[in-house]
């Protein structure tokens, strides 16, 4: 069953942005090719009743149509394989990311799963962490485990750092998982947040999307919604938080080769930590070349645009709760209580890329995010 596809871009140029659109009814899921005319993609996939593909180059205020057809692409493949323990990320075969569940490891296991190691091609971007076989090395802030999702306070209870007390993210299953396919790879996740004796706090459903890559980088995709089950849920103002958190490698520390950058033009640890922008940026010198990462805050999350914890030694952490450490000048409280029954939404976009903020787009990578081009998807 071929569909057409228009492309809208509005004002703006487009250049590999991802986006997804309604599947028509009766289209079969699984990989599409395009037909590739006007710069448009040359790959999509549909799952979960929608077709995701990454547009080609558009111009602004010149739609595009375009025809697919189910089928096997050329070019890149993604795939994610489970252990029971761990999700590996391949692109081509190569490791992108794997991300860290399980229970099965003999010794203590950290407070949270987390992503490790984080890559663009060859470059590790994110902090080393060892194998759970293997004790971390002595080093400072070792719950700080290159991606991942924590909170300091959640109804008085400690779930960002792994000292005495603190509590667990408890991994319950997968809602879902897209194994393989040419456009994305990824995964839902169902967790219960509990205090150190296990009582629950507060239900997670976490989603991730490993995208294809575009040129001068790639994307991920992190989603969290906190789902009140058990009562009233406190989320209590501390710095010592970040819903999307991350760790750089330290040759990228901003009190070494990297720069940290924000959306309304702050530089450094200084202008960025405790400010609020659409998106901040942390790029510097690995391993002979010039890499970055950004985190994309969307304009239907919670508090959006965030407030930042970020540090010249290399913290990286969405946190929108702490107004008290950041004298932020909206109030003296940043805790905001959640009702039960009640949901509470993040969505961030984690970019990879090679460059600084300018010559890796990141303003106009974020314009994507929040504003993407019209689509709309028809059978022929």
């Amino acid at each position: 069953m071929p569909i057409e596809v228009s492309l809208d871009p509005g004002r703006h140029d487009r250049d590999h942005a991802p986006l997804s659109v309604d599947l028509p009814t009766g289209a079969p899921e699984g990989p599409y090719r395009f037909d590739g005319r006007l710069g448009g993609p040359a790959v999509a996939q549909a799952a979960g009743g929608k077709l995701w593909l990454v547009t080609g180059k558009l111009k602004a205020g010149q739609p595009a149509v375009l025809r697919a057809s189910p089928g096997e692409p050329a070019g890149e493949a993604l795939t994610m394989e489970e252990d029971g323990d761990t999700l590996t990320f391949l692109s081509d075969g190569a490791l992108v990311t794997r991300y860290h569940f399980g229970d099965r490891s003999p010794l203590p296991l950290p407070a949270r799963p987390y992503f490790s190691p984080v890559k663009l091609g060859e470059t590790e971007l994110t902090r080393h962490v060892t194998a759970k076989k293997d004790p971390q090395p002595k080093i400072d802030h070792p719950h700080h485990r290159s991606l991942w999702v924590a909170h300091g306070l959640v109804n008085g209870v400690d779930l960002w750092s792994e000292d005495a007390g603190h509590g667990i993210q408890k991994h319950s299953g997968f809602a879902w998982q897209v194994n393989k396919g040419p456009v994305w790879a990824g995964f839902e996740e169902t967790l219960t947040w509990t205090s150190a004796k296990g009582g629950p706090l507060v239900d997670e459903t976490r989603t991730f999307r490993l995208w294809r890559s575009v040129p001068g980088g790639r994307f991920m995709d992190l989603e969290v919604v906190f789902h009140a089950n058990h009562g009233d849920v406190t989320f209590g103002d501390t710095k010592e938080g970040g819903i999307c958190a991350i760790r750089v490698r330290e040759p990228l520390q901003g009190d070494r080769t990297g720069l940290i950058a924000h959306a309304l033009g702050g530089l450094g640890e200084g202008e960025s930590w405790g400010h609020r922008a659409p998106w901040i940026d942390y790029s510097g010198e690995l391993d002979g070349k010039k890499v970055g990462i950004a985190v994309l805050d969307h304009p239907r999350a919670f508090r959006y645009p965030s407030h930042w914890h970020i540090r010249d030694y290399g913290l990286f952490a969405a946190n929108p709760f702490a107004w008290h450490d950041y004298q932020s000048g909206w109030s003296n409280d940043g805790s905001h209580v959640l009702a039960a029954g009640g949901s509470l939404p993040f969505r961030y976009r984690i970019f990879l890329h090679e460059g600084d903020r300018n010559s890796g787009r990141v303003a106009e990578r974020w314009l994507d995010w929040a504003f993407p081009p019209r689509a709309e998807a028809r059978p022929v």
